[in-house]
């Protein structure tokens, strides 16, 4: 049996992002945010949706190593 869907509203992605309702928009309009469920005059996300999005958002920091000094060679 597969997991109860979690809808979430704009004003809670923006929480869980930190960002403003406003940025959210923004992603969305620009595609680089998944698109809302419109139901009525409101929208909303499946909350595993949105945080896959933000694991794969934060990959690249996670996976940043500092990069190794190269040893000089007189």
């Amino acid at each position: 049996m597969s997991e109860p869907i979690h809808l979430i509203t704009k004003s809670e992605v923006a929480a869980r992002l930190n960002i403003s309702e406003r940025s959210v928009e923004k992603l969305v309009q620009s595609r680089k945010f998944p698109p809302p469920l419109r139901l009525g005059k409101k929208v909303h996300w499946v909350e595993s949706v949105v945080t896959r999005w933000l694991e794969q958002a934060v990959q690249a920091q996670i996976q940043w190593e500092r990069p190794k000094r190269q040893r000089r060679s007189d």
